[in-house]
This record gives C-alpha cells, sequence and structure tokens, in this order.
C-alpha cells in the first residue's frame, strides 16, 4: 500500500500555511488544483511522512477502485449507479452528511448494490482551518447519520478537497478511521470535457489506482454529466486492458491491512 510517511512536519506545515493563504486570495483555482497539489507534495516529499494515509495500493494485480466524492446527488448518482449496475463495477462513495440527511433513500440504493461507502465530512468544510475538536464532530456526527441509515459504520475518511495537517490526521485516527486520498485525479468537478476527463485517467492508471471522481458538489449549480459519460467508457477501456474493479476496502485488503 502506498502510504504517506509520518517523520518531518516542516514542509507539510509549509505548505498548508501556503494553501491557506491560497483558498484567502484564489477561491476557485485554490479548489481546482487542490487535490493535485497533495499528489505533487507526495511525489516530491511522500518519503517524510508514514502509515497515515492512503494513496494507492501496490499490487502486480490489475485492478483499481473507483471512488465518487460529495454525494449523494438526486440526479446524478442514480444515474452513476445505473452504469455501475450495467457494467458490474463496484466503487466506494465518500458521502457529505448534509446530503445523506437529504437523500437517505439514495444512500441505501449504494449501500444495497453493493458499493462501499465511505465519509467525507458533514459540510465539505475546508477543515485545516479548524481545531481537532470540530474535525472530529465532522467526522463522527457523518458517520453516526450513515450507521443510522444503512446499519453499518464507515471505515474511511476522505479529507474534503484531498488536504490534511497532522492534527486532521489525529482526529481521523481518534475517530476510529483511515484516511484516504488517491493519485488519479482528472480534475472533473470543472467540466473540461468528457474525452478530457477519460484521458486524464487513463494516463495515470496503474495497478492500484485510486480513482478521484465526484458525482455531486458542495456549492453552486451541480453538473456532473461528463464525469458519469466518462466513467463509462473509463470501465469499458480499463477491463478491455484487463483490469477488475474494487472498492477501497478490498483493494486494501489485498496487502492484508
Amino acid at each position: 500500500m502506498r502510504l504517506i510517511p509520518f517523520q518531518n512536519w516542516k514542509r507539510w506545515k509549509i505548505r498548508t500555511l501556503f494553501l491557506i493563504s491560497a483558498i484567502v486570495a484564489f477561491p476557485t483555482t485554490f479548489y481546482a488544483l487542490s487535490y493535485y497539489t497533495d499528489i505533487i507534495m507526495f511525489e516530491k516529499y511522500g518519503h517524510l511522512i508514514s502509515n497515515r494515509v492512503v494513496w494507492s495500493v501496490d499490487t502486480d494485480e490489475k485492478v483499481v477502485a473507483f471512488t465518487f466524492d460529495d454525494g449523494p446527488n438526486e440526479t446524478y448518482t442514480p444515474q452513476l449507479l445505473d452504469i455501475l449496475a450495467h457494467k458490474e463495477a463496484k466503487a466506494t462513495f465518500f458521502l457529505l452528511g448534509k446530503h445523506v440527511e437529504k437523500y437517505p433513500e439514495i444512500v441505501k440504493r449504494i449501500h444495497s448494490e453493493g458499493h462501499e461507502i465511505g465519509n467525507h465530512s458533514f459540510k465539505h468544510s475546508f477543515l485545516p482551518l479548524y481545531t481537532k475538536s470540530y474535525v472530529k464532530r465532522q467526522i463522527e456526527s457523518t458517520s453516526a447519520l450513515i450507521e443510522k441509515t444503512v446499519g453499518t459504520m464507515p471505515i474511511y475518511f476522505r479529507p474534503p478537497m484531498g488536504l490534511f495537517t497532522p492534527s486532521m490526521l489525529d482526529a481521523i485516527s481518534e475517530s476510529g478511521m483511515t484516511a484516504v486520498v488517491g493519485e488519479v485525479y482528472p480534475r472533473d468537478p470543472y467540466n473540461p470535457g468528457t474525452d478530457k476527463i477519460v484521458e486524464r485517467v487513463m494516463s495515470r492508471i496503474e495497478p492500484g489506482s485510486i480513482i478521484i471522481l465526484h458525482d455531486s458538489g458542495t456549492f453552486g449549480k451541480v453538473d456532473r454529466s461528463q464525469t458519469i459519460e466518462a466513467v463509462s467508457i473509463i470501465i469499458d477501456r480499463l477491463r478491455d486492458q484487463g483490469y477488475r474493479f474494487l472498492t477501497v476496502r478490498e483493494l486494501i485488503g489485498l496487502n492484508g491491512r
């Protein structure tokens, strides 16, 4: 499993201060680049941090995990579930608590069709700005809602925008969860075009990849039609290459974790 080592946080603190400044000055640009910033930082400084964040899984098997953030959405999540059912592919949905409250029947459908449910916080706040106790409330209130809705507690947490601090990672582990980000992110919320989403995923994919996509959003008008179209194409292309599609739990389980 590809994890971030936990030894020297000096560079991570500098990065976090930079990102806080960026979100204040350029919020839209910051949001678009946030997952990629973590991926770039991992490539450069990943050896500095240990056993706290899952980015991918080391395996020779042709397996990947599709993950979808910010849902459920009343329009796009059912469309996505239809495609996954038709293609016989499993995925992991990192849900927002506020959307779980609003669309419990869709959450139940996700669960009943064999997909995994993860925690993506309650409101999608910029958590690096908040205290550890606030982060824990965001995590634990969402986990409680998910358990109330489908009868099982999530075990994986994806930080909003893929951003985290040492304090956040403490809050995640103290809440009994494992932090999961991912390395393949095509920036689909900004609707670059179906072909571009497909191209960005296919150019980065490798055995053990965790793919970050979105079936909903957190502000403004949400259009995930390009993502929905791209998922169908990506599944077909990866399957042609011999790939299978696992939940995050199944993927991590390959390494006995």
